[in-house]
């Protein structure tokens, strides 16, 4: 079982800090003279950017005589914001914007995606990753390593299928398939892997959206995004909204619920995984035929 992730553990800690603080009707600056730290470390710990100071989380608790219970699910929080995991190591060699993915990854129940242009990495066959991160070198620092970038999204795809990992569904964009990211059979062999996966794991359902498909309201995704469900912070939920340059990290309700019901939207429109499967291997078998496999 993955541990819980420290990015949404930190932000779910520094949201419980400011909801406890608005309780007692206290602001930022009268309780961080009362529990004897400075400002900008109750606002570090409130912002859930860094690593939180546990005394102070301690003293906080102390001082507003949290109740047992909320305590110790506090205090967790504040130690799993410290830990590092797998991916801390080599995040200069896989990759910053990966590592942040196998971060949110890590501790889910249930993962959803919408993949816009591009297979999502957590489907991509090593083939499919080693052409995409090869495709425009320039877009990353000196450090990273390739190699090590498709070793990691291997992993990333390991844990996703292991038997306590997360349900993944993800809505497919048509273009997604229908524009070649790599060459033909690599792109071929990348759509009959996804087949093959959604066969072997009940756990993950592949819905195609035609590119003609009437999305109610009549929505238009500006980007793909992936939405993270939690194990050990249920009430807490995190999108990451894709762009070319970063990725924007969103864990307050406000900034998550557009996307829940956008991706209410899409899932609606698109096709019945049965017949995505389908088109799926027709796909494969106009880009690189294999010969007795109807097309």
């Amino acid at each position: 079982m993955t541990r819980p992730s420290p990015y949404v553990r930190r932000r779910w800690l520094g949201r419980e800090i400011r909801r406890l603080r608005n309780e007692h009707g206290l602001a930022a600056e009268p309780l961080a003279r009362a529990v004897g730290f400075p400002r900008q470390q109750l606002s570090a710990l409130e912002n859930g950017r860094l690593g939180p100071d546990v005394d102070l989380v301690s003293v906080i608790c102390d001082y507003l005589a949290v109740g047992a219970n909320r305590r110790t699910a506090i205090m967790d929080a504040a130690t799993d914001g410290w830990a590092r995991g797998w991916w801390t190591a080599h995040a200069e060699q896989m990759g910053a914007r990966q590592a942040t993915y196998a971060d949110l990854e890590s501790g889910t129940t249930a993962i959803t995606e919408y993949a816009l242009a591009l297979v999502p990495g957590l489907l991509q066959t090593k083939a499919f990753a080693d052409a995409r991160l090869r495709s425009d070198p320039g877009r990353h620092p000196e450090t990273f390593d390739p190699v090590a970038a498709v070793a990691a999204r291997a992993h990333r795809h390991r844990l996703l299928l292991a038997a306590d990992g997360p349900r993944y569904d993800v809505v497919l964009d048509e273009i997604a398939i229908r524009r070649c990211a790599a060459d033909p059979h690599i792109v071929a062999d990348q759509l009959r892997h996804i087949v093959a996966v959604c066969a072997a794991h009940p756990t993950v359902t592949v819905r195609v959206l035609p590119i003609d498909a009437s999305i109610k309201g009549h929505s238009a995704p500006r980007s793909a995004y992936s939405i993270y469900r939690y194990r050990d912070t249920p009430d807490c939920l995190a999108v990451a909204a894709d762009t070319l340059t970063s990725d924007l990290i969103y864990t307050e309700p406000d900034e998550v619920q557009p996307y829940l019901s956008l991706h209410s939207r899409l899932k609606a429109a698109a096709l019945a995984p049965d017949i995505s499967i389908h088109l799926l291997r027709v796909t494969a078998q106009d880009l690189s035929p294999i010969k007795g496999v109807p097309a």
